[in-house]
């Protein structure tokens, strides 16, 4: 793969203990491997900076001189953060932190006791950078003082490769059809997985939607909810796939369809938006960062004005025109800001990493 730009910082992502094995992007994220995490969610910031995703804080050290500074995810068990934050602290590497799973509920259920609660404020005292991939701040907890938090808080989006031909999973606009699903699980609220088929199953028969796609994650009991909704759906429409699909998998049925719909209103950094940014599709309903900064017009801001939205939808379901101009809007917007390189430069102005 040829590398388009400079990253100006490298920096490598470590989650202590984790389950995802070392990558190296010295060379960029060159290709589909089955089994291998594509350069999405925190991935993409090793990625982005030609660094490297880790799961030991031995084998970081190992390289250190390599990085201008190390990611460190903050893991339920934050005590084991804690362990590779000083580790790493003691070795005079800077250190920066942020939640691996970063929505408000999810950084409440992590913060369900006091040991987590005290490991977490000694974390925000010793690390030299927050990262913040969503406007959902993570809460200031312990000892650090407002200003303090303040000052080691940064906002950086989470990048998306589209500014790498490689990563461009487009399809001619004749072979999209239909809507797909963005949520997929029943059993977490903020999803609003029912609401947002329910809604669809509307919106089929306003609009006169043929196609409408839904991926089950939850086997019989996923099943058995998604059957009975299909009674909603105008008959023939709806398409369940019936398990998740690797990748590559996923990304050919997104990038098949004309528009992604979803209710997520889980304060996440916005993984089905991004996709839908590599698929050169549009993606609606939701209120993710991703969503808010690419897809403002078509996001739910918790108003009436989801009606617009609608119009807007049915607009670009039928209007290859008013389609295409919303697609390059959305791009327009990620090369500026949601790029690997636009997070490689974000990343490379933030004194916590440079000095």
């Amino acid at each position: 793969m040829a590398i388009l730009y400079e990253s100006p910082v490298r920096l490598a992502v470590l989650n202590p203990k984790g389950r995802d094995p070392f990558l190296d992007y010295r060379n960029g994220p060159v290709s589909f491997e089955p089994g291998i995490h594509a350069p999405v969610n925190f991935h993409a910031f090793a990625a982005a900076t030609f660094g490297a995703f880790f799961d030991s804080v031995s084998d970081v050290l190992d390289s250190r001189s390599r990085f201008d500074a190390v990611l460190v995810l903050i893991r339920r068990r934050t005590w084991i953060t804690l362990s590779a934050v000083k580790t790493l602290k003691q070795s005079g590497m800077r250190v920066c932190v942020a939640w691996k799973e970063c929505s408000h509920n999810q950084i409440s259920r992590q913060l369900s006791s006091p040991r987590s609660m005290r490991a977490y404020g000694e974390i925000l005292e010793l690390a030299d950078g927050i990262l913040s991939p969503t406007l959902a701040w993570p809460p200031r907890v312990g000892r650090i003082g407002q200003e303090d938090f303040w000052r080691k808080l940064k906002f950086i989006p989470t990048p998306y490769p589209v500014d790498l031909p490689f990563w461009n999973f487009s399809a001619p606009f004749e072979k999209r059809g239909g809507i797909l699903i963005g949520t997929r699980e029943f059993k977490t609220e903020a999803r609003n997985h029912v609401h947002a088929v329910a809604r669809v199953a509307s919106l089929a028969h306003e609009f006169e939607i043929s196609r409408v796609t839904v991926i089950n994650s939850e086997r019989a009991y996923g099943m058995r909810l998604l059957r009975e909704l299909e009674k909603t759906f105008p008959p023939g429409c709806l398409e369940i796939i019936e398990k998740t699909l690797p990748y590559p998998g996923y990304m050919k049925l997104l990038a098949s369809h004309r528009l992604v719909y979803q209710m997520d209103r889980s304060t996440v950094p916005g993984q089905v938006a991004g996709d839908s940014l590599l698929a050169r599709t549009i993606c609606a309903g939701g209120s993710s960062t991703i969503e808010k900064m690419a897809f403002r017009e078509f996001s739910d801001d918790g108003t009436i004005r989801m009606k617009n939205v609608f119009e807007r939808i049915e607009r670009i379901l039928h209007d290859d025109d008013a389609y295409d101009a919303a697609i390059q809007n959305s791009q327009r917007v990620a090369s500026k800001s949601l790029s690997f390189e636009a997070a490689s430069r974000q990343l490379a102005k933030w004194e916590v990493i440079t000095g």
